[in-house]
């Protein structure tokens, strides 16, 4: 018997034994391995996926513990009836701004007349920012933002000469009234003495003033002023 025939011989044997390793037509085994990878991915990926679903569920409760701005009155209020209050932003809202006046001159009415009411604040208050000014119409108004920042006392004044009743509201969006004058006069107060408004929030606010001849007409303003706690 010659080589080959030895060979050929050899491997019918291990053919029909069961021993003869697969070739390319007897690649039962190998979709086996392909699909066993799926299998080892997937295990590897599910902890990633179920880290990221944790953080994710996690994120909505981080944000929730926020502190939230307080919306306790800074002053007197006169009402906290949801419904006028809602009358009372709407209108704000929808009133023309103030004009912004930098710098008040002595000459100016409506600044002596702001400096001669300051004189009823609590000690050290000074003017803080521009005063606002405009021209009302009785029932008209006028808005303008405020904002109070952390560390310091607000108190805020108006005048007009011609307005016998101008009222001031201070109000935070979107719809709270955090002080309002108490007098039906043409020099309206928020936060005067002894007890101006202190605000306790970490950070500054915006709020938004609104300013009301309630009964008369003519040129207003109205002027913010602080000092530290």
């Amino acid at each position: 018997m010659n080589k080959t025939t030895a060979h050929l011989a050899i491997l019918i044997g291990l053919a029909a034994a069961g021993s003869l390793p697969a070739l390319a037509c007897g690649g039962g085994q190998k979709p086996a391995d392909t699909a066993a990878a799926p299998s080892d991915s997937s295990a590897m990926v599910a902890p990633a996926l179920d880290s990221a679903a944790s953080t994710a569920s996690a994120s909505p409760a981080d944000s929730s513990s926020a502190a939230p701005v307080d919306t306790s009155p800074l002053a007197q209020v006169l009402t906290t009836d949801s419904g006028q209050v809602g009358k009372i932003f709407d209108a704000a809202s929808s009133a023309p701004a103030a004009t912004l006046k930098p710098t008040a001159t002595a000459a100016d009415p409506l600044a002596k007349g702001i400096k001669d009411a300051s004189k009823k604040l609590p000690a050290g208050m000074q003017p803080d920012g521009p005063m606002a000014t405009g021209n009302l119409k009785e029932k008209g108004n006028l808005q303008t933002d405020i904002t109070l920042q952390p560390g310091k006392c607000y108190s805020i004044v108006g005048f007009s000469k011609t307005v016998k009743d101008l009222d001031l509201y201070l109000l935070l969006p979107p719809g709270v009234l955090s002080g309002q004058d108490l007098t039906d006069d043409n020099k309206p107060i928020i936060g005067g003495a002894p007890q101006p408004m202190c605000p306790v929030a970490a950070t500054a606010v915006t709020y938004k003033l609104d300013i009301v001849a309630d009964s008369g007409g003519g040129d207003v303003a109205a002027q913010l002023f602080s000092k530290a706690k």
